[in-house]
């Protein structure tokens, strides 16, 4: 018997990287760079309406096998009432053989469940997956692992350093990992001090001067610090550093909350914690959920190449500062 590739696939999880290179993988199924430009369409859970979504599920491919949908923080599309939550439900069943149909869910939320369950109700037609992003000792053997990936090598103690620096978060460690492979040429391990002279809050500090900036409201120095920061990063490295930024100030913002240590609640650096701390407190829990909606709704701009990155930038940062 003839066994079908899924037409739903349901990604879980907080590791941004894994789940990117999995959808890019599926990408490169399409064809060539036109077969995936003519095949590809992005939407962005919180504002994508049940017609549109239904209408680019039951398009047909154009010179491919398949299309593919992806659709980032799919959780969002089932709230709305039990109406809305119905209609996507039955877009999920109504998905046909040509579409590979990607929902990206990174919270644990009770969307997240409902997913499940109708995962659960279609085995045959969903494959489903969790990425979870390394804590701890198991970031730092993923950096050593990823670095023998890339055809170069770490030592331990630099592992470790980069571990702490960078909060283990796998998307900022495997860029950091490139700029420091590109620094050793590849021709030695990377040491404790290349990681001292090249990460220590390289970049990270303006970010977190950048926040302290918006915060106050002042929107002018907020933007000078962006630029100054995307004299030495590229627009889209600039952009996973703040949005990272905020998911860890709305996580420590309900640690604080919650009566719970921020670092114990992220599972991060003391010291990193400590700032993060400092910062949420400068914050409301809604001013940061605003906050992070405006940076979903540009990361999807950009992907859609509905927006230049650094024009999407500029726009960015000066909206936010209009939110504190």
């Amino acid at each position: 018997m003839e066994r079908h590739a899924p037409t739903v696939y349901l990604l879980f999880g907080d590791d941004e990287l894994a789940i990117g290179e999995f959808i890019a993988r599926l990408r490169d199924k399409l064809g060539d760079a036109s077969a995936v430009a003519l095949n590809t369409q992005s939407f962005e859970g919180s504002t994508v309406d049940s017609a549109g979504l239904a209408q680019a599920c039951q398009a047909m491919p154009f010179l491919a096998r398949r299309r593919l949908v992806v659709v980032h923080h799919a959780g969002a599309c089932l709230a709305g009432g039990a109406q809305r939550q119905q209609r996507f439900l039955e877009i999920l069943d109504a998905v046909p053989p040509t579409t590979a149909l990607v929902l990206v869910e990174t919270s644990d939320s009770k969307a997240a469940s409902t997913l499940q369950a109708w995962a659960d109700a279609h085995p045959g037609a969903v494959f489903v997956r969790t990425f979870t992003s390394p804590k701890g000792e198991a970031f730092v053997r993923w950096l050593v692992d990823r670095t023998r990936a890339h055809g170069g090598q770490i030592e331990p103690k630099a592992a470790s350093l980069l571990g702490e620096l960078i909060a283990d978060d796998p998307l900022i460690g495997d860029q950091e990992l490139t700029k420091l492979l590109d620094y050793v040429s590849r021709s030695r391990p990377i040491r404790e001090e290349d990681v001292q002279r090249l990460t220590p809050y390289h970049g990270q500090s303006d970010v977190f001067a950048m926040v302290d900036a918006l915060g106050t409201g002042d929107g002018r120095r907020a933007l000078a610090l962006l630029h100054r920061l995307l004299e030495d990063e590229s627009p889209r490295y600039a952009f996973s550093m703040i949005t990272r930024q905020f998911r860890l100030l709305l996580q420590a913002r309900e640690a604080l909350d919650s009566g719970k240590d921020p670092a114990t609640a992220l599972s991060i650096h003391p010291y990193v914690a400590s700032k993060l701390a400092g910062q949420a407190r400068q914050f409301t829990q809604a001013q940061l959920e605003t906050m992070y909606h405006h940076l979903l709704e540009t990361d999807l701009a950009i992907k859609t190449s509905l927006s230049e990155e650094t024009v999407a930038l500029d726009s960015l940062v000066t909206e936010l500062s209009t939110q504190a």
